[in-house]
């Protein structure tokens, strides 16, 4: 009976655990697409890209970073 107790105790810990990295993460997240880093990366990733030969997957992350700035442009608008 102690052994079930403990491994449910401990069960619950690890659950917990994992809810508030899962939390931290999503609030990460939201930080970095707020502040427009992932326009800064797709923009680098696309020269870093076309630099190398790569002009398809180039533009496909040029049009992220421009898809990118245009939401954070219109959401500055709209304040």
């Amino acid at each position: 009976m102690a052994k079930a107790k403990k491994k449910v105790t401990a069960k619950k810990e690890v659950v917990s655990k994992i809810e508030k990295v899962k939390e931290l993460f999503k609030k990460i997240v939201s930080w970095v697409d707020s502040k427009g880093f992932s326009a800064l990366l797709s923009l680098g990733l696309g020269v870093g890209l076309w630099i190398f030969g790569y002009k398809i997957c180039a533009g496909i992350a040029f049009g992220v970073f421009l898809t990118r700035n245009w939401d954070l442009f219109r959401g500055w608008i709209k304040k």
